[in-house]
């Protein structure tokens, strides 16, 4: 959390500060300090300083006039929530059951959070593709979905590994299906076992409904996109798989860097590892079925970068068949 200080003022200083706050949120990045004089509040180009832009989040104002008030006179505080982009996209455990549907998108789950159903994340795949729009609905809508239900997405596929890129990959699909109040749940099954939350032994059933999505194209990337050269491409896998074979111009940054433990890493962690992108222009990430992919475009999504997925396979699919390094995977 940063913190704002804002003197007690007329109506008019307040909608003013009020107005520079949203200026500084929408930002991203901005750290003012300004003064006025109680004549007007219209003449602040002088008093407009830079601060350090790596630390979003920060503005601080003062409108008293200098030659009547103290330093310390006529401040409040008022707290201002730098985080809130990653509070919208990951729900605490204490907070698991503010959420209508509670989805385990393990395949054979031992365990269930009390009131979850299930929908392994597989079935939303057919030969290792992304099945369509509409068969992803209706999957979503048999299991007791629809679109206007509040989701709350947790689980991981043990198989293969575990970590959390089946759960991330489910909350693309329902944010590309253009699910509007949907999260992820920041931590898995063992987070919750350990905290002595209760568990069940099954899921819940819930009866069918209509599921109708609205899509968000400009998630999923297409072969002519990417080849067109507009994005900055990243190759999501190992790097021996990197090495292999890889689609023309993309850098290797391996889906697991974005996490520490079964977590995502914190921004500033996040914003170093993505520096040497440019953040005006969009981002392409893939592996091979653009699963694990989906831990990088959620850690691109946390800071606000225009982040789309895409798959090796459809890249091999519509490419030369002589491309070395045909592989399998996530």
């Amino acid at each position: 959390m940063k913190r704002m200080l804002l003197p007690p003022r007329e109506r008019a200083e307040k909608a003013f500060v009020l107005l520079l706050l949203l200026a500084g949120v929408m930002a991203g990045a901005i750290s003012l300090s300004i003064a006025a004089s109680p004549a007007g509040i219209g003449d602040t180009s002088s008093a407009w300083q830079s601060l350090p832009d790596k630390e979003p989040g920060l503005l601080q104002l003062n409108i008293s006039n200098p030659s009547e008030a103290r330093a310390t006179e006529g401040w409040r505080e008022i707290e201002f929530d730098k985080g809130a982009r990653r509070a919208e996209l990951l729900t605490p455990l204490q907070a698991v059951h503010e959420y209508k549907i509670i989805l385990d998108i393990s395949p054979e789950p031992a365990e269930y959070i009390p009131g979850a159903i299930s929908i392994p994340y597989t079935d939303f795949l057919w030969n290792g593709t992304l099945k369509t729009a509409l068969e992803m609905a209706e999957i979503l809508g048999e299991a007791g979905i629809s679109q206007d239900d509040s989701v709350l997405i947790y689980g991981e596929c043990q198989p293969c590994g575990g970590g959390p890129s089946a759960a991330t990959y489910v909350y693309w699909i329902m944010k590309y299906l253009g699910h509007s109040n949907v999260s992820l749940l920041d931590g898995g099954m063992d987070d919750w076992v350990k905290a002595g939350e209760p568990t069940a032994a099954a899921a819940q059933h819930l009866l069918p409904v209509n599921y109708t999505p609205c899509l968000k194209e400009d998630l999923l990337s297409s072969y002519s996109f990417v080849k067109s050269g507009g994005a900055q491409i990243i190759d999501a896998r190992g790097a021996a798989e990197f090495e292999a074979g890889s689609i023309p111009s993309g850098i290797n940054i391996p889906y697991d860097l974005v996490l520490e433990g079964k977590r995502i890493k914190d921004d500033a962690s996040l914003g170093s590892l993505f520096s040497s992108l440019d953040k005006g222009r969009p981002v392409v990430v893939y592996t091979n079925t653009g699963v694990k992919a989906s831990m990088i475009w959620l850690a691109l999504t946390l800071l606000d970068y225009d982040a789309s997925i895409y798959s090796w396979r459809d890249w091999q699919a519509n490419s030369a068949p002589d491309i070395p390094g045909k592989t399998e995977g996530k």
